[in-house]
C-alpha cells in the first residue's frame, strides 16, 4: 500500500466519536488498565461519501484501524484536500491516568496551508 502524504502543522484537532472505537484504541496502545497514555503515531484521512450519517464524512484511520472522525465542521474544510489523495497527519492517541477513555488528537494545518503542502490550487 502507497505511503500518505503527512501534512505539517500546528493545530490540535480533536478526532470524534473515538468512544465508538475504544476496542481499536487500545489494540493500538497496548493499554492495560486506567494507566496514562501517550502515543504519536501518523492518522490516514478516508473521506466516505456513502456514510449514511454523512455524505461529508472524513475517517481517522492509525495502522489501517478506524478510530474515529474529523468533525461535521472540520470536514467541510478538508474534503477537497482529502479526496482523491492518501493524506495524513502525526497523531496522539492520550489517555489519562485514573480514566478508561482514550482519545485521538490530530496535528494539522489550516486547510489553505495543506493546499500548499500537496500543491492544490
Amino acid at each position: 500500500m502507497a505511503e500518505p502524504v503527512v501534512l505539517e502543522g500546528d493545530d490540535l484537532v480533536r478526532v470524534v466519536g473515538t468512544s465508538h472505537y475504544q476496542d481499536a484504541l487500545l489494540a493500538l496502545t497496548g493499554r492495560e488498565g486506567d494507566e496514562e497514555v501517550r502515543m504519536d503515531k501518523i492518522a490516514v484521512f478516508r473521506p466516505e461519501p456513502d456514510n449514511p450519517h454523512d455524505p461529508d464524512a472524513i475517517a481517522v484511520e492509525i495502522d489501517g484501524r478506524l478510530v474515529g472522525y474529523l468533525s461535521r465542521e472540520e470536514n467541510k474544510r478538508w474534503n477537497d484536500v482529502v479526496a482523491g489523495r492518501m493524506v495524513g497527519s502525526e497523531a496522539m492517541i492520550a489517555g489519562r491516568g485514573g480514566t478508561t477513555g482514550l482519545g485521538v488528537f490530530l496535528r494539522l494545518p489550516t486547510p489553505t496551508e495543506a493546499r500548499a503542502q500537496l500543491g492544490i490550487r
